[in-house]
């Protein structure tokens, strides 16, 4: 599928979901249980986004081994709603180098209906790579022990890391394109205020049009961080540029599928 066919899946309709998670990563309900709430709660379309296997050590990543028996439930959730919900198998696919991210060949030969592209991944000075996403406890011991406190540099590589992918294709999709900043603005209330920061979201606004992947407008944080990923702050520039935008939750449990997207629907229409 590619974004342009993704997008006409769902631009007649609200009843979506393209970014959930089960327990196959760090969801916390089976594939059935989340599908059959997604068909509960009126979804036409609705997508199984484990987050990928990984090169690294994590916690929060599927294992290559278990993707077989991801696929196989995939199957049998898409049968099981084939008559009241469009159901799609994806990953949320981590790019990490130019080396390991969703352009490889083994991603690409996966039988995905589409491909959600993020970065949670940023390298060190050093050359270690830490997950920036997460609680904000652990995003500040990365950055004293792992970044040398420098903030800038953490904001400004996992940037780089988003252009990368965009860069090397792959993706249908671009996920929470400005995630580092919700630990990030944490650290430093002022950053989004800043020419340099403005200047790193329009450079991902500007490479995202001109790939022609969706972009997605995550409302996750909603609830806990009282934000939308990006900011509702860049959502006149993706508009501007004519960027196609979905709106997911990137539920993690069965009755947060619809979290803050009615509220981030009605903004984006009068954005």
């Amino acid at each position: 599928m590619t974004p342009q066919q993704l997008y006409s899946l769902i631009k007649e309709t609200t009843n979506y979901n393209l970014h959930s998670h089960t327990e196959f990563c760090d969801g916390h309900a089976p594939i059935a249980k989340m599908a059959d709430t997604a068909a509960e709660a009126g979804m036409s379309v609705w997508a199984a986004t484990p987050h990928s296997p990984v090169c690294l050590e994590s916690q929060c990543n599927m294992s290559e081994k278990s993707v077989p028996e991801f696929l196989s439930q995939c199957d049998s959730a898409r049968e099981r709603h084939a008559g009241n919900m469009r159901f799609l198998t994806s990953m949320e696919i981590d790019f990490v180098s130019r080396d390991f991210g969703p352009h490889i060949d083994y991603f690409q030969r996966l039988p995905l209906d589409f491909r959600l592209g993020s970065v949670h991944f940023v390298p060190t000075q050093d050359g270690v790579w830490l997950d920036c996403d997460g609680r904000f406890e652990r995003f500040a011991g990365y950055l004293r022990d792992g970044f040398r406190g420098d903030l800038r540099y953490v904001v400004e590589k996992y940037f780089e890391q988003v252009l990368t992918m965009l860069e090397l294709g792959g993706i249908d999709m671009l996920g929470h394109f400005d995630k580092i900043i919700g630990n990030a603005a944490l650290a430093d209330p002022s950053i989004e205020t800043q020419k340099w920061y403005e200047a790193l979201v329009d450079d991902v606004v500007s490479h995202a049009a001109a790939s022609g992947v969706v972009v997605e407008i995550n409302t996750k944080a909603i609830l806990d961080k009282g934000r939308f990923f990006p900011d509702r702050r860049w959502w006149d520039k993706l508009k501007s540029a004519g960027v196609p935008v979905a709106i997911n939750s990137d539920a993690h449990y069965p009755d947060k599928v619809n979290l803050g997207r009615a509220e981030a629907l009605s903004l984006w229409e009068e954005s």
